[in-house]
């Protein structure tokens, strides 16, 4: 069975939130839950979290979400692609993780035991 990592960041790099699901899971199920305690900021994400009741649900708390919308949209979403650069953080920080063979090919069975061991690839990532 192939697992989904979602996490939160700050645009220092430092996680905020973090969940595991399914492979099958769609990522806009888990939208929400990970930026429930986001409040007051830009949102930067892929396409993968773009809806209608997540945008609602970010400018609920105040956040302004930097979304690109999806091809199949009727009416094309506008945001700041200056700051949709950002999410290339984002990516290089997940390129990081996977550098760490043990996080890439998931040896461990438990995901208590997969979290912890990608909470300390984390924090090797920020500070190397």
């Amino acid at each position: 069975m192939t697992t989904k990592l979602h996490l939160a960041l700050t645009a220092e790099g430092h996680v905020v939130e973090g969940m595991l699901t399914g492979g099958q899971v769609a990522d806009i199920t888990r939208a929400d839950a990970l930026t429930a305690e986001v409040i007051g900021c830009y949102v930067v994400a892929d396409l993968g979290y773009d809806s209608d009741q997540h945008r609602r649900t970010l400018a609920a708390n105040n956040n302004i979400p930097v979304i690109p919308g999806r091809k199949n949209r009727a009416v094309a979403i506008p945001y700041d692609q200056t700051l949709d650069n950002l999410r290339r953080r984002i990516e290089i920080f997940f390129g990081k993780l996977k550098e760490q063979r043990r996080l890439a090919v998931r040896y461990d069975k438990r995901d208590s035991t997969f979290l912890g061991f990608i909470a300390l690839a984390a924090v090797r990532a920020f500070y190397l």
